[in-house]
């Protein structure tokens, strides 16, 4: 029989990008993934996973159907409809007997490439009456609200990308992950194309990490400190910035509250003492600080490798500082930073939001009194939360789109907790190691399987932009939109949905095209105008530009060395003790090929298909491994056994692996977890309750063989 072939437009929903792309539809099944050369944004551009689409909606382990555990331990096949009911009548009594704080809902990173899934997810546990809400935000970014809390936020925007004379990108590579740090629009889409035309036109480009990364073999300056110690970088950098006055006085006069306090604390941070800390000449720090503050635009935005570090509250708060001292941000009269398409607008202000450190009087947990942070608790705690007895511990977990048991720190405390809960549901298309551990694995509908739009990614596209896809391929019949399944899960519950103002009737529940037209009603262009570009809309610039502060805020300063983050400096600066028995430093790396969990089981994507620990050639010959030899990484939290990789981008004294990778079934040879090495104890963040995941103390020694027996 002849096959039957069309091809269709869309776009990924694997990360933030949002690349447009074409895809080759072979008999229903999605033969081949192309770069859309007609989008406005991409160009053209997809990334491996991108371009493996097919696989991931398509693959051999792809859920077709629900599944519930039996009394065996294994998994069977259930409708999804009478999932729900189990689960509603299981949480029920849970509730009924514990109250509302013994559920928890968990929202992944995947969670958020789907439009509809939050605001419905959100929905749901706001009608459980819970406090306990957890995401992978607090996993690797939490650093960046405990800075606007402790220093506050200016609300006129921050300036672009599009027309910066510099941009500093610390632990963050985006020629890999497509990700530029802070959700800004900066070098996003087509990330190499992107840094390279900059470059050409002007733009100096400084990277700060340990490793020569893709990105920073692109740069003009390239800091490689030693990991762990990027906080005494930026405290050094600001300390050059401040004592040769190459700050904006003007900005800095109007808009903070203590620039000679944060000057006073930074005194004796001089070059000379970052070098000894970090391992940077003195000469290479002033010229990067004069580089960054002599351009009249540009930023210094941040990656998970400053947020998942030592320190990392310190470090978030250094660079934000080095922005508010610069200056580089839109004044009164300036265009507006106006990319919500399809969101409402928020009029920006040249005024400032004061800090109002949240942390201090929000919902506290019981576990070390960490309190909640934008209606979230910190993910570091979620096991204690799980396994610490007491009246409200956690006893139902619902994930969306993660998989905190690969991706929490302290692997083995992580497992055990997953274990030891009275239910947990997890919703995912395929059996990660989550969704193994799970009662109740509800099977969604993929990226191309479902209508969407771009509504939640705007802040990542560089120019007004939004993008309407259908669903391009049939779903299977046993599956469910995500948004459905929390839709479903709260009338079986007896709970309302709210959702874009209005409350749900799940008796008649709208189609998913109707959901997304009320989620865009404020938006600036006409929902069937996106439904009429496939390619997706440029809308142009509406006009818009910073207004004045209004009179009642025009006092209001941001902090920038308020006494605890003082205290922090001072900790840093002090703390560079070395335990011998863990000489190296294991730092975390993206890989072009996953996001987190998502493409690491997916045949022949990843090269080799493992996680490898890579050191430099020199530490590898100096402790007698070769390069493919089996080892084993111990840290005080635990240890693992990887293959060697020698790595000449890395600096001496680092190993490098990549987060997510590891089954908790030993059968898969899918890499090793690197969270094995990580804990909840020692470097420990106040306030967010953040672990230390990258710059671990480690020791690397060959594999003997009664370890491998």
């Amino acid at each position: 029989m002849r096959s039957v072939t069309s091809r269709a437009t869309s776009y990924c929903r694997l990360c933030a990008s949002s690349c447009g792309v074409l895809l080759d539809i072979e008999d229903g099944r999605i033969a081949r993934v192309l770069g859309d050369a007609h989008h406005p944004i991409s160009g053209g551009y997809t990334c491996p996973k991108g371009r493996r689409g097919g696989d991931l909606v398509h693959g051999p382990d792809r859920l077709t159907t629900s599944m519930r555990r039996t009394a065996a331990g294994t998994h069977e096949p259930v409708p999804v409809a009478r999932a729900v009911t189990d689960i509603a009548d299981r949480l029920r009594a849970i509730v009924d007997r514990h109250g509302p704080d013994a559920v928890a809902l968990f929202m992944g990173t995947q969670q958020n490439f789907a439009a509809l899934t939050p605001p419905m997810a959100r929905a749901w546990f706001r009608g459980t009456g819970s406090h306990k809400l957890f995401s992978t935000m607090t996993i690797d970014q939490s650093a960046k609200w405990v800075v606007a809390e402790r220093m506050g936020t200016y609300l006129g925007g921050r300036q672009r990308f599009e027309d910066a004379d510099v941009w500093l990108l610390a632990g963050t590579n985006p020629v890999v992950s497509g990700n530029g740090g802070d959700g800004d629009g900066a070098v996003v889409q087509n990330p190499s194309v992107t840094l390279r035309a900059a470059r050409e036109r002007g733009l100096r480009l400084i990277v700060v990490d340990p490793r020569r990364t893709e990105t920073a073999a692109l740069a003009d300056i390239h800091l490689a400190p030693r990991p762990g110690t990027d906080a005494v970088l930026f405290a050094g950098l600001l300390h050059v910035v401040l004592t040769e006055r190459l700050h904006d006085a003007g900005f800095c006069h109007r808009y903070t509250a203590d620039l000679a306090v944060l000057a006073d604390a930074l005194a004796g941070v001089t070059p000379g003492v970052v070098q000894r800390i970090c391992g940077i000449p003195a000469d290479r720090i002033r010229d990067a600080a004069r580089v960054f503050a002599g351009a009249a635009r540009g930023m210094a935005t941040s990656g998970t490798g400053l947020c998942m570090g030592p320190h990392s509250n310190l470090a978030e708060h250094l660079v934000a500082a080095l922005n508010v001292v610069c200056g580089r941000y839109l004044r009164e009269g300036e265009r507006a930073d106006d990319r919500a398409v399809l969101t409402r607008h928020q009029p920006a202000r040249a005024e400032v939001a004061p800090a109002t450190r949240a942390f201090e009087h929000g919902f506290r947990s019981r576990i070390g009194g960490v309190r909640a942070i934008r209606g979230e608790l910190p993910s570091g705690i979620l096991a204690d939360e799980i396994l610490e007895p007491g009246p409200d511990r956690v006893r139902a977990l619902i994930v969306s789109g993660g998989n905190p048991a690969a991706a929490l720190p302290d692997r083995g405390k992580a497992l055990r907790a997953m274990r030891s809960l009275d239910l947990l549901v997890c919703v995912d298309p395929r059996m990660s190691d989550t969704a193994r551990l799970a009662d109740y694995v509800i099977a969604p509908t993929t990226m191309y399987e479902r209508a969407d739009h771009t509504a939640i990614m705007e802040p990542f596209f560089p120019q007004p932009f939004a993008q309407y896809t259908p669903a391009v391929v049939t779903a299977p019949p046993g599956v469910v939109d995500d948004w459905r399944f929390f839709l479903d899960l709260a009338a079986a519950s007896g709970q309302p949905a709210k959702f874009a103002g209005r409350i749900l009737d799940p008796a008649a529940p709208p189609t998913s095209e109707q959901m997304l037209a009320m989620m865009a009603e404020r938006g600036r262009i006409p929902f069937a105008d996106l439904v009429g570009a496939p390619h997706g809309h440029l809308a142009g610039r509406s006009g818009a530009v910073v207004g004045s502060a209004a009179e009642e805020n025009a006092g209001h300063r941001l902090t920038l060395m308020p006494e605890d983050v003082r205290a922090e400096l001072r900790a840093a600066l002090t703390d560079r003790a070395v335990a011998a028995q863990f000489p190296l430093l294991l730092t975390v790396r993206r890989i072009r090929e996953a996001v987190n969990s998502t493409g690491t089981r997916v045949p022949g994507l990843v090269p080799g298909g493992a996680n490898p620990a890579s050191l430099h050639p020199d530490d590898l010959a100096a402790v007698g491994i070769a390069d493919g030899q089996t080892v084993t990484v111990r840290s005080a939290s635990g240890h693992l056994r990887a293959t060697a990789r020698a790595d000449a981008t890395l600096a001496r004294g680092t190993v490098s692996m990549t987060h997510c990778f590891g089954s908790v079934d030993p059968r898969d040879d899918v890499g090793v977890n690197v969270n094995a090495l990580t804990g909840t104890g020692d470097g420990v963040q106040s306030i967010n309750a953040m672990p230390t995941m990258t710059a671990v103390p480690v020791a690397v020694e060959p594999t003997t063989i009664e370890q491998d027996m």
